[in-house]
């Protein structure tokens, strides 16, 4: 793909996906603000409540579940929650909550009671159960200590999954958690948002697309530095009972990794991301192969709302497997990519009934129809992303070793040239898979000698691949 190209093409994306993303970010931003509204008036209430009954009474069970429930919902849609106090306004990450000439009484109570403590604000890592809710409530209705901020941080140590932090400081911008989370982390977490979206299919509930988005949004931030595990998401599964959502979880890395290749911006990352984790929609809801893509068009289309974004979503959903140059209009960009990403998925990754491909294998067959199933400029981003040995590519050296390739394709002198892990040394004994191997340090007296088939030879690469990503 020629730089000009890229660029028009990137030009064009970056328009349409800044108003498709101001389209979602608006529900997003609603919906953080009416739950932050009832996040800081359940807690001033909570306080106040506190103070008026004994520890072991009953009444503020009911508040106290409602705060952890309301607090959960905003969790699942931005990873981390900071309640922030800021003169007299009050701010759930980077949302302020509107309020009422009447409400703002109940905001400076809460305003007076973190300044108590010395403290602007509180950041929620993970959801409470009540106790916890409780224990954190007690603490916050309790007489400032000395120093302040410290003593309160002792009364809360049992209550690890809340941070305070230091007066009118904004932690909002780019930042989400104070926890660092691996790239496998946040993949788990994903995937665990599919699964319930994928069992609220088969009740009849449709998908939200906010809480994929977060999700989506952790695994952009994660994404530089972790390519080559993105590249083998196909080859990490857990098993044929998560088949569904653990393919849309691996497209959607897949696609990431396309859209990166690309220099998309972030925002259209994240939209990308969000139509990749939908797009068989129809096909987990139960419709067939070859009727799934109306099925999805179907479902998604009763979600509430119209715009820019969700039309792109529907394109994907409708488009992604068609080939890039058939009869008609072409697929949309998103689509193209997602039909070079759904493939290679559906090619590598073992699944109940096939036997996959290796990696290289089904890369080679996938250029052999560059030009007709897929579009030739992105399939060769592709290619040159994942390099001639695709992670997950179990190698003969010349020396009669066994290695599988771990990394992509790093660079134009390195393409054909892949970290790797010896899985069996050239007397036939099996290796642990933690010994490393450069192939591009080692090219003067080494070379791959041929592409081995793992179901052949009875070898889990999945497992080899745990071992060099741990």
């Amino acid at each position: 793909m020629t730089q000009v190209r890229v660029e028009e093409i990137q030009r064009d994306l970056e328009r349409a996906l800044r108003r498709a993303y101001l389209a979602d970010d608006r529900e997003l931003m609603g919906r953080v603000r009416d739950e932050g509204h009832s996040l800081a008036f359940l807690l001033i209430g909570l306080i106040r409540t506190s103070r008026l009954y004994s520890e072991d009474n009953d009444t503020i069970d009911v508040p106290a579940r409602d705060f952890a429930a309301v607090l959960k919902s905003l969790l699942e849609l931005l990873g981390a929650v900071h309640l922030v106090s800021v003169e007299d306004q009050m701010f759930v990450n980077d949302v302020r909550i509107r309020v009422r000439p009447q409400e703002q009484s109940v905001v400076d109570g809460l305003a007076y009671e973190l300044q108590r403590h010395q403290i602007g604000g509180l950041s929620f890592l993970a959801p409470l159960g009540t106790a916890s809710v409780k224990l954190l409530v007690r603490g916050l209705a309790a007489p400032a200590g000395d120093p302040p901020r410290a003593a309160l941080a002792r009364r809360l140590k049992l209550v690890r999954e809340v941070e305070v932090f230091g007066r009118y400081r904004f932690r909002v911008s780019g930042e989400r958690t104070t926890v660092s989370r691996s790239y496998d982390e946040i993949a788990r977490r994903a995937a665990a948002i599919v699964r319930e979206a994928v069992a609220g299919l088969g009740a009849g509930r449709l998908p939200h697309p906010l809480p994929v988005r977060r999700a989506v949004v952790d695994m952009v931030d994660a994404l530089p530095g972790n390519e080559d595990r993105a590249a083998a998401a196909p080859l990490r599964r857990s098993g044929p009972e998560n088949a569904g959502e653990e393919h849309l979880v691996s497209v959607c890395h897949l696609s990431l990794l396309l859209g990166r290749a690309m220099e998309l911006p972030e925002v259209g990352l994240a939209d990308l991301g969000v139509a990749a984790m939908l797009h068989d929609v129809g096909y987990v809801a139960g419709a067939g192969l070859a009727t799934h893509p109306s099925a999805g068009l179907r479902l998604l289309l009763r979600q509430r709302g119209f715009h820019e974004g969700k039309i792109r979503r529907l394109r994907v959903v409708l488009e992604h497997h068609l080939p890039a140059h058939g009869r008609g209009e072409a697929p949309s960009i998103f689509a193209r990519i997602l039909r070079i990403a759904d493939d290679y998925d559906v090619l590598t990754a073992p699944r109940h009934g096939r036997t996959a491909l290796p990696p290289a294998t089904a890369q080679g067959a996938m250029w052999a129809a560059r030009g007709s199933l897929y579009d030739a400029d992105l399939l060769a981003l592709f290619v040159q992303a994942l390099g001639l040995y695709p992670p997950g590519s179990l190698l003969e050296l010349t020396d009669g070793r066994w290695v599988v390739s771990v990394s992509g394709g790093r660079d134009a002198t390195r393409f054909a040239w892949p970290l790797t892990r010896v899985v069996r040394s050239s007397d036939g004994t099996s290796c642990a898979g933690d010994e490393p191997l450069d192939l591009a340090v080692a090219r003067d007296r080494l070379r791959p000698r041929r592409v081995l088939n793992p179901a052949t030879h009875g070898f889990d690469v999945g497992a080899a691949l745990e071992v060099a990503f741990r």
